[in-house]
């Protein structure tokens, strides 16, 4: 039951926020005489608070719960959800979900702890950061490939919504580039995760994370799907040159969203990579590795260039750390013992 409170406590503290019996404030400043106002945007501040902290004693909670000394899935739940689809409620959490997990509730309570008291309709903002929050810690939880891809496409609405609102003066081509090029990402990866499900499951799908990872795959067919995958969550990541929403959507995304979209979001799709691509396809990452590696080297040096003629470094700062993941598949499926941590830990460094 602790994984299911981690999933759905975010759910709850959005739900209670905007069950709040206080109006929302629509202007950034209230006026001077206005101190029910104030009262209003402290009060829903403190409760925000709170509930942050109380996702982020829940994250302590699962660290402490976690026999790190073990590797694989723990804390399993399942529960059949609608068995004729192959969807299922089962969720587990390993070495990999982990320390994304308590990034997501470290973040949460950074951006609530640091928000403006004079954040233009802060109940809604609120609300849209828990939802994310939410969205994350389900794609991260998830055993089944259908239950994944759900909460995969649930936290676009929420962030589409945050930068539509909350962004700066170009707000509404950025949010709506981020979501046609998120939504291109999804369709893709609908198409490859069902097609990878038949393929596991012969004449019945299979979509439990357990029995695609067992099942014996053709090496071609393992290469069609992980290209598949690799431009599905390569948007997300996102890899050059399907960037092209970055840049504009960063830079137009208000400082605490922006935060949320470079410290636990974009890492979505390298999350994707290593979980789908490298312990469902391993063959496949074996014979694209190299490639991989100087696709992402290469993603590193465009970031870098193209930081010098940034005026802010808001809209490219994301792009430097791209080829980390790449870098250490770089001699297959199985690296050195010390590559594959240092390289995880790189990439949770730029959280």
């Amino acid at each position: 039951m602790l994984l299911s409170a981690v999933l759905w406590g975010p759910w709850l503290a959005a739900l209670i926020l905007a069950l709040l019996p206080v109006p929302e404030a629509r202007t950034a400043v209230a006026p001077a005489s206005s101190l029910k106002s104030s009262e209003t945007r402290s009060l829903l501040k403190g409760v925000a608070i709170a509930l942050a902290s109380g996702l982020l004693a829940l994250q302590a909670l699962l660290w402490k719960t976690m026999d790190v000394a073990v590797g694989g899935f723990q804390l399993a739940e399942f529960q059949a959800w609608l068995p004729g689809l192959g969807l299922n409620y089962s969720l587990a959490v390993d070495g990999l979900a982990l320390p994304l997990l308590g990034l997501n509730a470290l973040l949460t309570w950074i951006v609530v702890l640091s928000s403006d008291r004079t954040q233009v309709r802060p109940k809604l903002f609120y609300v849209l950061v828990f939802l994310i929050h939410g969205g994350i810690a389900g794609a991260l939880l998830s055993q089944n490939l259908l239950l994944f891809l759900l909460f995969y496409e649930l936290e676009l609405i929420p962030v589409y919504l945050a930068i539509a609102v909350f962004g700066g003066p170009k707000r509404d081509l950025a949010a709506m580039k981020f979501l046609v090029y998120t939504a291109i990402s999804g369709l893709i990866l609908l198409g490859a995760l069902v097609a990878l499900g038949w393929v596991a499951g012969g004449t019945v799908p299979e979509f439990e994370f357990g029995a695609v990872q067992s099942a014996q795959i053709p090496l071609n067919v393992q290469l069609a799907l992980a290209i598949a995958l690799l431009i599905g969550f390569g948007i997300k990541t996102p890899l050059v040159p399907l960037h092209a929403w970055l840049p504009d959507t960063y830079v137009e995304a208000s400082a605490p969203i922006a935060i949320l979209l470079g410290g636990i979001l974009a890492k979505l799709g390298s999350y994707g990579l290593f979980r789908f691509i490298l312990q469902l396809l391993p063959q496949a990452w074996q014979v694209l590795s190299p490639y991989l590696a100087v696709w992402g080297a290469g993603c590193v040096l465009y970031g870098a260039i193209a930081a010098i003629a940034q005026k802010t470094s808001s809209g490219w700062w994301p792009t430097v750390p791209l080829g980390t993941w790449a870098t250490f598949c770089w001699r297959g499926r199985r690296p050195p013992p010390w590559r594959s941590p240092a390289a995880l830990s790189r990439w949770l460094a730029t959280g």
